[in-house]
Parts: structure tokens; C-alpha cells; sequence
């Protein structure tokens, strides 16, 4: 069974479903998903792991105040908010790319990393043919 979790902070709040105990794993969603797009993963790791899923802001349920933020800030607190120092981070085109960006920014709190199709930061846009 998935258990509902909420961060929040000031204007925003982010809200995920987790399941299972042990080590950390976060999956992030696509930018044309949500959190629901893992729910079978979930259950799927739920005997191995402490398995996690959240809306970024945005998307789903999570909800913010329009000003600047970072996704890695926003993973890092949700990170926090489950007492999971470390995670294995499993992401998926836009997920993907936070997944990345996260692990660029915090080695030290990335115990793996899976990643499917991911956008990556910095890379120009294709153009036409």
C-alpha cells in the first residue's frame, strides 16, 4: 500500500506517495507525467526498498508560488523530509534530467543512478532539418 506524503515550504508544496522500507529510491517523472506514471514501480520495489514518487512543481498535486526554483532543491527537500541521507534516483526525460543535475550537485547523497531517455541540461535544442 502507497502512503501520501507532503513537503512544504512557504508558498510551495510538493506531494508524493512512497512505499516499503529500506534504501532510498526516488523516481521522477517526465515532463509530460506525474507521479502516477510510477506506481508500479513502486509496488514493485516496495519489499527492497523505501520507494518514493512525488509531482514536481507543476505538475499533479504539488502546487507553488510563480517565482524562481530549482527541481535539485526540490528533490534535496524531499530527500530531507524522509530522513534519507542517500537515494538511488531513477529518472525518466525530464526526470531524468533532475536525476542528473542532482547527482552533478550532490554526489556524495546519490547511491545509484537509472536513467531513461533523460533531457540533459545544457545541451542546445536540435534544430530542423
Amino acid at each position: 500500500m502507497h502512503e501520501r506524503f507532503e513537503v512544504t515550504r512557504g508558498q510551495w508544496s510538493l506531494v508524493g506517495e512512497r512505499a516499503g522500507r529500506g534504501p532510498a529510491m526516488v523516481f521522477l517523472h517526465a515532463g509530460v507525467a506525474d507521479r502516477r506514471m510510477w506506481r508500479a514501480e513502486l509496488a514493485a520495489f516496495a519489499p527492497t526498498h523505501h520507494a518514493l514518487a512525488y509531482d514536481g512543481r507543476g505538475f499533479g498535486e504539488s502546487r507553488g508560488a510563480p517565482e524562481p526554483f530549482s527541481h535539485v532543491d526540490d528533490l534535496g527537500a524531499v530527500l530531507d523530509a524522509v530522513g534519507a541521507r542517500e537515494a538511488v534516483l531513477v529518472g525518466c526525460s525530464h526526470g531524468g534530467r533532475v536525476a542528473l543535475d542532482f547527482t552533478l550537485a550532490h554526489p556524495d547523497r546519490v547511491r545509484g543512478l537509472v536513467l531513461v531517455a533523460p533531457a540533459v541540461s545544457g545541451v542546445a535544442e536540435p534544430s530542423p532539418p
